[in-house]
């Protein structure tokens, strides 16, 4: 495992080979094309509309595949395609769960807390919009973080508009974008700004995910600059705890990456220093919860849903152990005990946020009971600098998810379909680790 996690930034030039000048357009308009074929057919709950998304996302694919040996990408170019796709899936029909944030927003603005009160609520019967029946789990209050549940209350204060939510998470995507390539370079943030499940995830979906990716890269680029030959300063990576507790407070898995800063933190300056860092990451948490919180009763997460407890989605690991343990399948909370271990072990070695991040996010979906396609897109900026060809590969494979919807309510893969989505980026992954190995025992010697 310490092998496996140990992820420098790998000689991607080397392995990108040379490029015709075709490349660059044909690699754009593919991307555009798919885009515009992809467009129409949204509601992949419907099989025949799955088959032409995943005849798009294939075109798509073929644009993204070509990128990857682009040594140069002129900025009119970058933003071109990164805009244009993105402009195109704005009119998509989204994915099923934006139907709960334009809900949970809505609500807000009466003055109902989605953590006390669940779409059935009685209470709540007479403000039911026409889109209200397509909301999922009704039964179940928010799992969604307090900050991300004002910024739904923000939009929805404007409009419950949905085409308003799609431009907020649209916008907050080309964000990082704009973050990643200042710092790498157009060619390299390829791998995250013309990623067909980027693009699809935040303009198509409608998943909200950007609005946490941002402040995470944000403080990754924060405390890890491109000069780090100067001691560093308690200032900016005082700067990026906070934005790493707004990210916590956006989506609760990035709470490990705070730990990692509080750590480092500990081994860079003096042990208050560390202590300060840490009440700064818990900073946006506790303020943005105070709105939902009472003297005696905080329910931001609610642990009784079936969804929480035993909720099963494309998961590889689990889904192998239930094969062996049944009773396994009864319980989600297992796996954060090996998940606890491997962020220990991670902790313990000196690696930076980017390797650190990796690391994690690959245990993290290896492990997860629950794994949806946009979930992939929060390791994608952390692989711009290594170029990781299990981050390539797993770009196209994650698109076997969109089988699932078709076959509600049973939510399974067949094993088949389950190798193909998991393979392409184990396999890479493991390749990537296994080359960047040689690299360094040769550099070694």
């Amino acid at each position: 495992m310490a092998t496996l996690l140990n992820l420098t930034p790998m000689r991607w030039q080397s392995l990108s080979g040379g490029e015709s000048p075709w490349q660059l357009g044909a690699s754009g308009l593919l991307l555009v094309l798919g885009a515009a074929l992809m467009a129409p057919h949204g509601d992949v709950f419907y099989p025949e509309t799955l088959h032409q998304f995943w005849i798009a996302a294939a075109v798509m694919g073929a644009g993204f595949a070509l990128s990857w040996r682009l040594r140069v990408v002129p900025l009119a170019a970058f933003w071109g395609v990164a805009v244009v796709t993105r402009l195109l899936l704005l009119p998509m029909h989204p994915g099923i769960d934006v139907w709960r944030y334009l809900w949970e927003g809505y609500i807000q603005t009466l003055g109902f807390s989605p953590y006390h009160f669940a779409p059935l609520a009685p209470a709540l019967e007479p403000f039911r919009t026409d889109w209200w029946s397509q909301i999922v789990f009704p039964d179940v209050t928010a799992i969604y973080p307090p900050i991300t549940q004002l910024g739904f209350r923000g939009l929805a204060a404007i409009a419950p508009s949905l085409y308003l939510f799609k431009l907020a998470f649209a916008l907050a995507d080309l964000l990082v974008c704009g973050l990643l390539c200042r710092r790498f370079g157009a060619a390299r943030t390829a791998l995250y700004a013309w990623n067909p499940i980027v693009i699809y995830a935040f303009a198509g979906g409608a998943h909200y995910d950007s609005w946490f990716i941002l402040p995470l890269v944000a403080a990754w680029l924060l405390v890890e600059p491109p000069d780090q030959t100067s001691p560093p300063s308690l200032w900016p990576w005082l700067g990026s705890a906070v934005l790493l507790g707004v990210s916590i407070a956006v989506k609760w898995v990035s709470l490990p990456l705070l730990a990692w800063l509080v750590v480092q933190g500990w081994r860079q300056f003096k042990g208050w220093q560390a202590i300060v860092l840490g009440l700064g990451g818990l900073l946006p948490v506790v303020l943005s919860a105070l709105p939902f919180c009472g003297p005696t009763l905080c329910p931001l997460i609610p642990t009784s849903s079936a969804f929480v407890a035993y909720g099963r989605s494309a998961e590889l690991l689990p889904h192998l152990v239930a094969q062996v343990w049944p009773a396994s399948l009864q319980t989600n909370w297992i796996y954060g005990l090996p998940l606890a271990l491997v962020v220990i072990g991670l902790l313990w070695r000196r690696l930076s946020f980017q390797h650190f991040a990796m690391g994690y996010w690959f245990s993290l979906f290896m492990l997860s009971p629950i794994m949806h396609s946009w979930y992939f897109t929060w390791l994608v900026p952390f692989a711009v600098p290594s170029q990781n060809w299990g981050v390539r590969l797993g770009s196209l494979s994650i698109f076997v998810y969109f089988v699932l919807p078709s076959r509600v309510p049973d939510w399974q893969l067949t094993l088949a379909e389950r190798l193909l989505l998991w393979l392409p980026f184990v396999v890479g992954w493991l390749w990537t680790v296994y080359h960047e190995s040689t690299e360094l025992l040769a550099d070694d010697r």
